[in-house]
């Protein structure tokens, strides 16, 4: 494993994160493990690597147990449809995942099958690092030859709760799929484009998708629900008609019966069934090589969805779009270069379109896209929909900021937001019969005279403008006007891609001193009380005008230990504080002489309540939105209980503990201890703790997979007072820690 080194957080984070590391291991229910490479044989048993199978049609023609994983060796390539048979259980799902050395292995249906990786009637299944794609070899450029195609397709119509789907660490790409929308006139068709297809029949086609339908559209029967969806850690290049996809079915096609499932006439409509508990996490998703790419996620029919840390570049119509959904949640995304495509009318980064409620899209970082946010509650038929929009920030749009396409019935909360444009004479656009509300954003604009709709629907409640603006809308009462001294407007860059969003490169909009924003803005009850970077919300007097508290984010440490002498570590070294009584913490070169980390000891009893303890103390402690990121390993045979790490309040508390003990992952989800999984003696692993000390509660990561989110402290901490590795009393072992980074801010991009 290398690992190098890296003098400041930026550049340490990049070097993270192309590094490759095992995954601890959950504890599942253990079953047969088969082999398949293009060397072996259908002949043989399979269940060994030296034995493998040869042919995607032993695999197809095979019913797998739960606990079973299929393993595809890497640098193999295969043509045509994986589709095993079987469904795992609940604590023992199938594993689809590579084994050996090199790329990973390749599945390529090229255009000959629907889905050239596929799941029906199946659940409790997890698909990890594989190769996907599904594009017709030739004759695709006029659209001639699209088709009903996916890379990774899951399907359901047998009228049941389908549970526990994962799809990680895949590369999705060159899927040649049609593009079929809702609406529009059939007037405008071309070769692969159709328009006027209603719901069932649209928008199925893409990189990755989650679809149900029936088996007799004449007689639907009950619905099939999909549950517990997660996309993560995922390239999806090049796919049309869509990057991701979730979608309930609803009955409008010709001759069928109309269901509803999946969409709704009022909020509370019965017979909506939607798909439940979907996260799409940490992807990297493009459309630059085809002409046919829409939206980059597109959610509908969903409730309860989480969108973040994902990086969407250059994709055609939408960012991310939600539709007929409940209960979704948008953040922390990058999203840049959103563009008109295949006879769409939008370019927007965000979309929380027709009959969506309780929706948040909150601290994303949207730049230069065709629009910036489009709120569109747009049919007159659908009178209901709630959507809350803060602490974006939203710079470089070509045509539209925001912009309203709102029905009667319609809310829309928007605040703190910071729209930052040079291009753009559109800074409030659209029409509003429902209710819009604007507290607390800053326009900024170079050009002097940008339009803002003002209508009595829509609320402007002191909102700062940048002083050259002479359209300020009259209605708000309690504007701000001045320069905005922003901390560097012409920030051109970094910016996301594989490796992750770039989400600091958004500070570059926060405020300097001497601000007339600063402190300026009017309090806004239910606030989430985060700013963009993860400040506590206000620092000063009030809240800022704009999506960040003052200054840039700079509460940042990094300490790789390569620089430090092999041998006993000192306590103060650094400024760490180290506590080694009868013990020993020493730096050693592991896993180099060039890459070195700090081993903990433990073979006595020594040190009192702090046992043998390395630990960082804030005399200030860290309020706000907090991440914990270092390298962990086991390495001895003793096994005994070090916290890895714990954190603690002012009152020498702990409040969020992780530990490795006997084998296990441990992590305390309020009082309660659970056992996450197992990990494996002498293997690295990367433990990323996102606290937030506003909401009390934390998300846990380990090789950037999330394991724990959400969860309660054990007890209240109103901000980090210290963060400790550390064991005491009766344990016994060893650890090396290295690479320890604290940042403000989520997980992500940094």
């Amino acid at each position: 494993m290398s690992r190098a080194t890296a003098a400041a957080l930026c550049a340490l984070a990049v070097v993270l994160a192309s590094i490759v590391l095992i995954p601890a291991q959950r504890a599942f229910a253990a079953g047969t493990t088969y082999f398949v490479s293009t060397s072996g044989s259908d002949s043989n048993a399979g269940t060994s690597s030296s034995a493998p199978w040869r042919s995607l049609s032993k695999v197809n023609s095979t019913t797998f147990q739960p606990g079973d994983t299929i393993r595809f060796e890497a640098g193999d390539s295969w043509t045509g449809q994986l589709w095993p048979k079987g469904s795992g259980a609940d604590g023992a799902p199938i594993a689809i995942d590579s084994y050996g050395t090199g790329a990973k292995p390749k599945i390529a249906g090229q255009g000959a099958v629907g889905d050239a990786v596929r799941l029906n009637n199946q659940q409790y299944w997890e698909i990890r690092n594989l190769d996907v794609s599904n594009a017709v070899p030739t004759g695709t450029t006029d659209g001639s030859k699209l088709g009903d195609f996916r890379g990774i397709g899951v399907h359901g119509d047998n009228g049941q709760t389908l549970h526990h789907f994962v799809i990680d660490s895949v590369d999705v790409h060159d899927v040649t799929g049609e593009v079929k929308w809702v609406g529009g006139s059939t007037a405008n068709n071309q070769p692969g484009i159709t328009f006027g297809q209603g719901w069932d029949r649209s928008k199925d086609t893409g990189g990755i998708a989650f679809i149900t339908g029936v088996q007799d559209i004449t007689a639907p029967g009950a619905p099939t629900v999909l549950d517990n969806i997660t996309v993560e850690n995922s390239t999806i290049k090049n796919t049309s008609f869509s990057g991701i996809v979730v979608k309930q079915y609803a009955g409008d096609a010709p001759g069928a019966v109309y269901t509803g499932w999946g969409k709704r006439a009022t909020a509370t409509d019965p017979a909506y069934t939607p798909h439940t508990n979907v996260t799409l996490r940490g992807n990297y998703i493009t459309q630059a090589n085809t002409p046919y790419g829409c939206n980059g996620i597109y959610l509908t029919g969903t409730r309860g969805g989480l969108v973040e840390g994902n990086v969407i570049d250059r994709v055609g119509v939408s960012g991310v779009e939600t539709n007929m959904a409940d209960n979704v949640t948008v953040q922390h995304n990058e999203i840049m270069g959103t563009h008109l495509s295949s006879g769409g009318a939008d370019q927007n980064a965000l979309d929380p379109d027709i009959g969506t409620t309780n929706q948040v899209f909150q601290y994303n970082y949207l730049h230069d896209n065709g629009d910036g946010i489009l709120l569109c509650g747009c049919n007159s038929n659908v009178k209901f929909g709630s959507v809350v929009l803060r602490y974006n920030v939203i710079t470089g749009s070509t045509r539209w900021n925001l912009h309203m396409s709102q029905t009667t019935g319609t809310v829309a909360n928007v605040y703190n937001n910071t729209f930052a444009n040079t291009n753009s004479q559109y800074m409030v656009t659209g029409g509003v019969s429902g209710k819009a509300t604007l507290t607390d954003n800053l326009f900024v604009d170079s050009q002097s005279a940008p339009q803002f709709v003002q209508q009595s629907t829509i609320i402007y409640n002191n909102n700062g403008y940048s002083d050259n603006l002479t359209t300020v809308p009259t209605s708000d009462a309690t504007r701000k006007i001045g320069a905005p001294m922003f901390v560097n407007p012409s920030a051109t860059g970094p910016y996301g891609d594989e490796n992750g969003p770039r989400l600091g490169t958004a500070a570059n909009f926060a405020l300097q001193s001497g601000s007339v924003f600063i402190d300026a803005g009017a309090t806004v009850t239910g606030n989430g009380g985060l700013d963009n970077a993860g400040a506590p919300v206000p620092i000063g007097n009030g809240p800022e005008i704009g999506a960040f508290e003052r200054g840039a984010p700079n509460i940042a440490f990094t300490d790789t230990f390569d620089s430090l002498a092999t041998g006993a570590l000192a306590n103060g070294t650094n400024g760490w504080r180290v506590i080694s009584t009868n013990n020993d913490i020493s730096v050693v070169e592991t896993p180099s002489a060039t890459d070195k980390s700090v081993r903990l000891t433990r073979t006595t009893d020594g040190g009192g309540t702090d046992g043998t303890n390395l630990a960082r103390l804030f005399s200030t402690p860290l309020q706000g939105l907090v991440t914990i990121d270092a390298q962990v390993m086991r390495n001895d045979t003793q096994a005994g209980w070090f916290g890895l790490p714990y954190l603690y309040n002012a009152g020498g508390t702990q409040a969020v503990s992780v530990a490795f003990a006997r084998g296990q992952i441990h992590a305390y989800e309020g009082t309660t201890d659970t056992v996450l999984g197992t990990y494996t003696n002498g293997k690295w692993y990367r433990i990323t703790l996102t606290v937030d000390t506003v909401n009390q509660r934390f998300n846990l990561d380990i090789d950037g997979h999330r394991v724990v989110t959400d969860a309660a402290f054990r007890t209240s901490m109103p901000g980090i007072a210290k963060a400790a590795w550390y064991s005491n009393g009766g344990e016994r072992g060893a650890v090396h820690v290295d690479d320890v980074q604290i940042w403000r801010g989520p997980g992500f991009g940094q």
